[in-house]
């Protein structure tokens, strides 16, 4: 009996040891206050953006676009078209776009971004500015910081120094407190990120930002990741970084003594701790795809003549939304994760919150999966006892 006792007590800590999926990742402020990560600590910038993915991608849009003639399929062209690097040829679609929709917040955004990857920045101001006009929310309600990229980039066309004395955001101390401008500034950095060619002073800036904001709001162990972005990826030269990157590490090396609430038996609870930046960065063309423009259509007059015009905004979103109707009906492939959430695409997207969600599921359904387990364990143990026992008589 004594054995039969210890063997089910060794199984029983044998599912707690071999139950991988209910990590809890924990990371402090610059108070000490700790934050629980939930299952997954990263949630990585995108360097650049899938190139075969958006090359497929072009290719569908092109086929539906013949056969519905909606706007919002060419404004999505216009999209994938500067994820690929041809900002000129999206550039004229939107332009066209934009006088038969210019109450549409996304073509305006679009525009915008278009002017913006054209070296046209008081252009892309007047549009991302009527983007905000038409829907204030847009971007979670970031949109704001683009306006003052714009404007710092219009700033240092006229004193390429601008940035020496000052920072792209303005920031006061106590907006570097604010949960909500973190959230925003990182949405416009996943955004912003794959599309900017580095060194780049103004991404340096914002992820010093991002920093103060993380150490103050979230996490100490991310700012001294968004700090090194900014001076080894973005290229910085301010020596206020050195500062922020020690003491960031004094605090880390601080709050790794601080015990980790330990609070079910399933969790298994990990402080974040010191990590490289460059986890924060992926890569989406490591094998530096080559695109083969000779098979895309890049024709402005031809794709523009696709579009039925006389369809107003409304019968063409409302076709949209039918089609979408339909779409969900099928079966569908989780959504790929890779690219940026930039600009205004109608394809699915998974987000940070939606990655949460996820893992919430995870974490909800892990523990009965645990108990199941273990109630087979014991049947399974109570089971050979007898059988041990049948066998001796």
């Amino acid at each position: 009996m004594k054995r039969f006792l210890l063997f089910l007590i060794f199984s029983a800590c044998a599912v707690f040891k071999a139950y991988p999926c209910l990590n809890t990742y924990y990371v402090f402020d610059q108070e000490g206050t700790l934050y629980s990560m939930g299952g997954e600590w990263q949630y990585p910038f995108n360097k650049n953006f899938n190139l075969e993915r958006n090359v497929t991608h072009l290719k569908k849009l092109e086929q539906k676009l013949k056969v519905e003639q909606n706007y919002m399929l060419l404004s999505d062209y216009a999209v994938c078209l500067m994820k690929l690097g041809k900002p000129k040829v999206a550039l004229e679609i939107l332009i066209e776009l934009y006088k038969h929709y210019p109450s549409e917040y996304q073509i305006a955004a679009n525009l915008g971004t278009a002017y913006e990857l054209n070296a046209r920045p008081d252009s892309a101001l007047k549009y991302i500015k009527r983007d905000m006009e038409l829907n204030p929310n847009d971007h979670e309600g970031s949109e704001w910081i683009h306006v003052k990229v714009l404007e710092a980039k219009l700033a240092l066309q006229q004193n390429p120094d601008y940035l020496h004395d000052h920072s792209v955001l303005g920031l006061k101390q106590a907006q570097k407190k604010d949960s909500l401008l973190f959230k925003q500034l990182t949405i416009q950095l996943q955004e912003r990120v794959p599309f900017t060619p580095v060194p780049d002073p103004i991404l340096a800036s914002l992820f010093t930002d991002l920093g103060d904001l993380s150490a103050a709001v979230r996490s100490v162990e991310y700012a001294r990741a968004y700090y090194h972005i900014a001076k080894d990826y973005c290229g910085s030269q301010h020596p206020e970084l050195d500062v922020k990157i020690k003491t960031m590490d004094k605090l880390i090396n601080k709050y790794a003594a601080v015990p980790v609430p330990h609070r079910s038996m399933e969790e298994t609870p990990t402080h974040v701790g010191f990590f490289r930046y460059t986890e924060l960065l992926k890569d989406n063309d490591a094998g530096h795809y080559m695109i083969n423009w000779d098979r895309l259509n890049t024709n402005v007059a031809e794709l523009t003549a696709y579009v039925d015009y006389t369809k107003s905004r409304q019968e063409a979103r409302t076709d949209a939304l039918k089609k979408e109707e339909k779409q969900k009906e099928e079966p569908k492939l989780t959504a790929n994760k890779d690219d940026s959430l930039a600009l205004k695409q109608g394809g699915d997207h998974t987000t940070v919150t939606d990655a949460k969600k996820q893992m919430d599921s995870v974490t909800h359904w892990g523990p009965v999966f645990m108990w199941l387990y273990m109630l087979l364990v014991l049947v399974t143990g109570i089971g050979l006892y007898l059988l041990v026992r049948r066998l001796r008589k």
